[in-house]
């Protein structure tokens, strides 16, 4: 990613949070660049990718009123946070659960505008925020989204960016 410092991945590698991910729909550049430098597995513990809807509707344990809205980002980072406390013993505090729900440049007739939510949520916060995607490539949307999310794990972490 163009604009991601290395620095900012390796700083949240060694934050002391560990992470479940799930993203559908965009973001994937994101688990891309956790996972593509040396000590990913001291962030994160899973990264998972329900593309279809019946995916989605088997991570959630049932179908969202919508895939892509603030409502599904919410549920899906609280499903990542109960998938992230099942895999460590470590404190609660430093455990987070991160979704992104994203509904980008596709070739098909969509209802709706592009766009992405993330959601992030602890044991102590929560935070959603809306992206509202300009027409562009896929490939840019993409970058956007990912960018963005690294950005707002090292936000909600604690990282000054």
């Amino acid at each position: 990613m163009k604009n991601i410092p290395d620095s900012l991945i390796e700083a949240i590698h060694a934050s002391g949070f560990k992470a479940a991910l799930v993203v559908t729909g965009g973001g994937s550049g994101a688990v891309h660049a956790l996972l593509s430098r040396a000590g990913a597995s001291r962030f994160v513990l899973e990264a998972q990718i329900p593309y279809s809807p019946e995916a989605l509707t088997d991570y959630l344990g049932e179908a969202p009123a919508q895939s892509c809205s603030e409502e599904s980002a919410q549920q899906l980072a609280t499903r990542a946070l109960s998938r992230a406390s099942s895999l460590t013993p470590q404190s609660s505090r430093l455990v987070i659960g991160i979704a992104c729900t994203a509904a980008l440049h596709t070739t098909r007739v969509r209802k709706g505008s592009d766009r992405a939510f993330i959601g992030l949520r602890s044991a102590e916060k929560e935070a959603c925020h809306t992206l509202n995607l300009s027409q562009g490539s896929r490939t840019e949307q993409e970058r956007i989204v990912s960018e963005t999310l690294l950005n707002l794990i090292a936000e909600f972490i604690g990282i000054e960016n």
